[in-house]
């Protein structure tokens, strides 16, 4: 009952504005129209204008100046945040993060000549950190922390490009999921970011790409290479995380008991030896944007090897040891998308014939299982009018032979998200979640972003997850939240 009154009195709240921008969006359309027509759109803009400044150009050669100058430009810019979730279900703070974020952009461009791109470029990010709720809940998260998000350099040159560093490198055209995106590991701390996507970390990694030749209809065809020097993974989250599974919940407490022995993650440590690959074939033609992409990595998330120890003493006891192991495996796809003229298709279809399992028994389990998997998602998003929006992806997974597994053999569902702006732009607000049609389970987002000056965003959500105990979200049903979040950006 609390659920269903909390969602319609947040959705209300978030939709509340659509009349009024109604009532005053044809004046204040009329007034922005007759005073962007005012004067020279570019005045004040000496980049542009110096690009197109004849005589400037002509004192430039005459003083010895070429188009071949060197030149420098950095840019560093953050925000500063107060992020605040309260858990529904007892009233305690999930999250009282207090953020401040930097990111460094730089360039070195070595030609002045109008429109040439930067070939070479420079970006890193960071953030200081204080959870205190967090930390309370888990010790898995610290109470401060100071880190290095991304660090990466990129070269661009004519028929190729490369950039190495530490970085997020998003694969695959699924929105919300994507079977594909294998290469970031998810943010133990904070895994669920919102309703239809999860958090990811950054890695070491190089990212390499050739422009090839094209022919007939191929408008572009480009071959990229992935290499990661050493593979990161899931870490499991500590005992009493809110974000901690059912079932590794349970496997702790039945260790705890003394039924079986639980050992620690064995994650990959060796560097260049415990390497992954990738590459991506992708072509464009007629509007389409089509990719073959091969995989060879370890598996993110941790699978349970097994073997049994006998116990000394006045009872001899065979115990069952399981230790979360990540094996290797591999992946390979097809993913497309197609613009229209207001919407866009895109799809992805992957095939993983040797992907690790967690078997169905646990307890009585040899360990780990490998079966073949199909994953797809085909979707949709439509702009309406001007700035009515919606997305719906479908998704499935089919497992051969799942029987002793813990996948099911056929399991679908979709995503959406559905917003508008209304205030002269200023408020967005909509809807966003995942459905689970193999009784998963779901989660439901409807949330507001209000940014009435460029430097100022104040937000509020309401995320919610339902279904059986053991399902992939009704398992954090007791994580209902309500998040407030105001950002100042400089």
């Amino acid at each position: 009952m609390f659920k269903t009154t909390a969602v319609g009195l947040l959705i209300a709240c978030t939709l509340w504005c659509h009349p009024v921008a109604g009532a005053t969006a044809g004046t204040d359309k009329e007034a922005s129209v007759q005073q962007a027509l005012e004067g020279d759109p570019f005045a004040g803009d000496d980049g542009f204008s110096s690009c197109f400044d004849t005589t400037a150009a002509s004192q430039k050669a005459s003083s010895g100046q070429t188009s071949g100058a060197t030149k420098l430009q950095t840019d560093l810019h953050g925000y500063l945040e107060t992020r605040n979730r309260l858990r529904i279900s007892d009233g305690e703070w999930l999250s009282t993060r207090q953020r401040i974020w930097l990111e460094l952009d730089s360039s070195l461009q070595t030609s002045a000549n109008c429109g040439a791109d930067a070939p070479y470029r420079f970006f890193a990010s960071g953030a200081i950190d204080v959870d205190p709720a967090a930390a309370d809940l888990s010790d898995d998260t610290d109470p401060a922390r100071v880190y290095l998000e991304e660090a990466f350099i990129t070269i661009d040159q004519p028929g190729w490009h490369l950039i190495a560093g530490r970085k997020i490198q998003r694969t695959g055209t699924g929105d919300g999921i994507n079977p594909m995106d294998l290469v970031n590991p998810v943010d133990y701390r904070d895994p669920v970011a919102n309703g239809r996507s999860d958090s990811r970390l950054p890695i070491p990694l190089a990212v390499a790409s050739v422009q090839l030749p094209h022919y007939g209809a191929i408008q572009e065809a480009v071959l990229e290479a992935l290499f990661i020097p050493l593979a990161r993974v899931n870490r499991l989250n500590a005992s009493g995380s809110p974000w901690e599974s059912r079932g590794l919940a349970m496997l702790r407490q039945k260790a705890d008991e003394g039924g079986l022995i639980l050992g620690h993650q064995q994650e990959p440590d060796r560097y260049f030896e415990e390497v992954e690959f990738g590459a991506r074939l992708g072509v464009t033609f007629s509007g389409w944007d089509v990719g073959l992409v091969g995989f060879s990595g370890y598996n993110d998330t941790p699978v349970f090897s097994a073997s049994t120890i006998k116990t000394q003493g006045t009872d001899t006891l065979t115990l069952l040891h399981l230790t979360p192991v990540h094996p290797k495996f591999s992946a390979m796809g097809l993913t497309f998308a197609k613009g229209f003229e207001r919407s866009t298709l895109r799809g992805e279809l992957a095939w993983k014939p040797d992907l690790p399992l967690t078997p169905a028994d646990v307890e009585t389990t040899t360990g780990y299982l490998r079966r073949a998997v199909t994953e797809g998602v085909v979707g949709i998003d439509h702009t309406f009018g001007v700035n009515l929006y919606a997305n719906v992806q479908y998704f499935f997974t089919v497992t051969d032979n799942a029987a002793l597994t813990v996948n099911d053999t056929f399991a679908h569902g979709i995503t959406y998200e559905v917003h508008d702006k209304f205030l002269s732009d200023a408020l967005k607000s909509g809807i966003r979640g995942i459905t689970s049609f193999s009784d998963k389970g779901w989660t439901f987002e409807t949330f507001a972003e209000y940014q009435p000056l460029d430097d100022w965003l104040l937000s509020l959500s309401l995320l919610l997850f339902e279904g059986p105990e053991d399902g992939d979200y009704g398992m954090f049903d007791h994580n209902d939240a309500i998040t407030l979040r105001l950002r100042y950006s400089f």
